[in-house]
C-alpha cells in the first residue's frame, strides 16, 4: 500500500487533508500530523508514533510537509525511520492542495516518479491568475 503523509505547524495539515477529503473522497491511505503551537517534541513524536503504527516496511510513503527541515517533517523522517525504515519514503516540502492532488493521483507511477509529478505541478499551478481579457491581450503580442 502507498500512504500520503501531510505534516506541517499548526493546523495547516488537517485543514490541507479536509480539502483534499473535498476533492478526492475520504481515503485511508491520506494521514496527516500537526505540529501543534506550544506542543513538545515528545507530545509531538508520540503523535507521529500512534500515525504511522499501520505503515509496515514494504509500504510506500509519500510524504508532504510545510517546509523542508522544519521541526514537523525531521520529526517525522526520524519516526518512519526508526518504525519501517526510509527505502520507501520520498518527502518534498512546499505542500499545497495541487501537490496533494497529483499525490493521490499517483499511485500507479513509482514513488520517484511521483515525486517528479508531484514537483512538476506545484511549478506548474505557482503563476499569477490572468482574467480572460489579459489572455486575449496577449495573444495580440
Amino acid at each position: 500500500m502507498r500512504y500520503l503523509l501531510l505534516v506541517a505547524h499548526g493546523e495547516f495539515a488537517p485543514g490541507l487533508h479536509s480539502a483534499l477529503n473535498m476533492l478526492e473522497g475520504e481515503r485511508d491511505d491520506v494521514l496527516d500530523v500537526p505540529f501543534h503551537d506550544g506542543m513538545t517534541q515528545d507530545a509531538f513524536k508520540a503523535q507521529i508514533r500512534e500515525v504511522i503504527a499501520p505503515i509496515t516496511a514494504q509500504d510506500e510513503v509519500l510524504v508532504l510537509a510545510d517546509l523542508m527541515g522544519g521541526s514537523p517533517l525531521t520529526g517525522l523522517m526520524e519516526q518512519l525511520d526508526a518504525h519501517c525504515g526510509l527505502t520507501n519514503v520520498r518527502a518534498v516540502g512546499g505542500m499545497n492542495l495541487p501537490m496533494a492532488i497529483s499525490a493521490c493521483e499517483a499511485e500507479d507511477m513509482g514513488l520517484d516518479e511521483a515525486v517528479a509529478s508531484i514537483q512538476s505541478e506545484a511549478a506548474e499551478q505557482i503563476r499569477p491568475f490572468a482574467t480572460a481579457s489579459e489572455e486575449d491581450s496577449d495573444d495580440d503580442i
